[in-house]
């Protein structure tokens, strides 16, 4: 349900390759049943608002002056820090102001600057805790520039799974790739 809200659709995993893979014991009507009324319980409509989301707002409350952004390079820059389990704890508006923040020192723009400054204080963001942020982003993305980095070549994931474990799979479907 969390992937459904936050992901496009083209990311999301088929249900019946999860089932397949985690091995349960159901269908995907099953399936589909039980995240209904997990849905109706929690009373569960509105979409997730993620640090994403924050930086679409940002990025569009910048495009007002005629320097912009790259929002592929936020984004891409995003996703680079997410990969990190420390950015788990930062609020989803603080880290995408702190992207902000670095694209903006990037370009040396003092109007853009000040825009910052400005959804800084309305969102009541202390300094503090911008500055904590900013510098793990700034390390995060030093890393993730560095020559040692590997950048991924987005293909999609492949399940490798070991030979034991393809063993107890359903034979009547393909096994995954093999770990060698």
């Amino acid at each position: 349900m969390a992937a459904k809200v936050t992901e496009e659709e083209c990311n999301l995993t088929p249900c019946d390759e999860l089932i397949r893979i985690g091995q349960c014991r159901f269908t995907v009507s099953d399936l589909e049943r039980m995240e209904k009324i997990v849905a109706d319980k929690l009373n569960f409509k509105s979409k997730a608002i993620t640090a994403l989301t924050f930086l679409h707002l940002y990025h569009q409350i910048a495009q007002l002056l005629p320097l912009t952004l790259s929002l592929e390079k936020l984004e891409a820059q995003l996703k680079a820090c997410l990969c990190r389990i420390t950015f788990s704890l930062a609020k989803p508006s603080v880290l995408a102001l702190a992207l902000l923040m670095q694209g903006i020192e990037a370009v040396h723009s003092e109007d853009m600057l000040e825009i910052a400054y400005h959804i800084q204080k309305h969102l009541k963001i202390g300094d503090g805790e911008l500055l904590l942020w900013s510098e793990r982003v700034a390390l995060c993305l030093s890393d993730y520039a560095s020559p040692e980095c590997s950048k991924p070549d987005h293909r999609r994931l492949q399940w490798i799974v070991s030979r034991r474990t393809a063993q107890n799979l359903h034979s009547y479907r393909n096994v995954p790739e093999l770990v060698p």
